[in-house]
């Protein structure tokens, strides 16, 4: 026989050749003592494997996380609320004990042969000895874990598109402050006898003037992926308008997916909205903007994040997360009087639509 190759010596220091290639391999060796080298270098790459611990999982592994789980879920249906069904991870153990059970009542084939018992762990280490209970056991593992990771994500997203609104909303709110500050603290007057007559009127001026950087400042994630991209249309686009539909379709657009203040009556005069940097205790409660609010919704609020709250923009420039549709004592969609409308003392804040005409006379 000719020397051997590095799979053959490999085979034959593992024990993995049958015995005749181990028979003719030893002969090789004791004919040609340089091959001893070859196995010493053999035998030495192989020493790290044997610092692997190769004990097989302890008996009952696979038992007691389950029983772990039941306990869990136990604890938490307790704690939340109450089902008439059993908790699935009870229903897992009964199908372990059925499976158990059919593997232990199966006939052997010869009873002077002992029969290799195979455990659940050993079914998941070896797909192909599966059977239907394990199947079974199996997605009600994938049904656990996606009970829990999926909540998990979904509440991630949710907050994520928050945090996402909140920055655009604060980047409105720093271009109507730096607006304010060039006009003595002032926003530009809603003109008279104008088609630019709208709570939205704020948006055209601001990108007109250069401070509204983009358009998509003025969106919220929380309802993008269901509309088309914010497009803020130029008071002259606005002016332009031939029909009825045009102007409407301009002056919805005008704040993308917010809404606006609509200002307030004093001894029954209009006043606009403006910039006071009022704040009670250091905290501003005159409210600017925020999430565009919804006719359809109690009390008129949001449907920006699913109608469980918006982002309010106020008069200093910060922003909150305002759940409901009210902060503190005054409702963010509605005056004091229930009504969209102005609102009847410097106070009373109404957040509406851009399209929406306040009283100017």
């Amino acid at each position: 026989m000719k020397n051997p190759s590095e799979e053959n010596l490999l085979g034959y220091v593992l024990g993995a050749l049958d015995a005749q290639e181990q028979r003719d391999i030893q002969q090789t060796i004791d004919d040609n003592p340089e091959i001893e080298e070859q196995l010493v270098k053999i035998k030495g790459d192989l020493l790290p494997l044997d610092c692997l611990d190769s004990s097989s999982p302890q008996p009952g592994l696979a038992r007691r996380t389950l029983e772990s789980v039941a306990i869990w879920q136990n604890s938490s249906s307790l704690a939340s609320t109450t089902y008439s069904e059993k908790p699935l991870a009870q229903s897992v153990l009964a199908a372990i004990d059925s499976a158990e059970e059919s593997i232990e009542s199966e006939p052997q084939l010869d009873a002077t042969t002992p029969r290799l018992r195979v455990s659940i762990s050993d079914r998941l280490l070896h797909p192909n000895t599966w059977s239907l209970p394990d199947v079974l056991v199996g997605t009600a593992f994938l049904a656990i874990f996606a009970g829990l990771l999926f909540p998990v994500i979904s509440y991630t997203r949710f907050q994520s598109r928050i945090a996402v609104c909140d920055s655009n909303l604060q980047a409105f709110g720093s271009g109507l402050i730096t607006y304010s500050n060039a006009n003595e603290g002032r926003f530009a007057a809603i003109p008279h006898a104008s088609q630019l007559v709208s709570v939205g009127y704020i948006g055209p001026v601001l990108k007109d003037a250069g401070f509204l950087e983009d358009d998509s400042v003025l969106a919220c994630p929380g309802i993008a992926n269901s509309r088309p991209p914010v497009n803020i249309p130029t008071c002259e686009q606005i002016e332009a308008a031939q029909s009825l539909i045009e102007l409407d379709y301009y002056l919805q657009n005008s704040l993308g997916h917010f809404g606006f203040s609509m200002g307030h009556q004093v001894n029954g005069s209009y006043q606009p909205p403006r910039v006071r940097g009022s704040s009670f205790r250091g905290v501003s409660y005159v409210m600017l903007a925020g999430d565009r609010p919804s006719a359809n919704m109690p009390g008129r609020a949001s449907m920006n994040h699913s109608n469980h709250g918006q982002n309010i923009l106020f008069e200093d420039g910060g922003t909150r997360y305002v759940v409901g549709h009210s902060y503190g004592e005054d409702a963010i969609f509605e005056n004091d009087y229930g009504i969209v409308g102005p609102g009847s003392h410097f106070g009373d804040n109404v957040i509406a639509a851009a399209h929406l005409r306040p009283v100017t006379e």
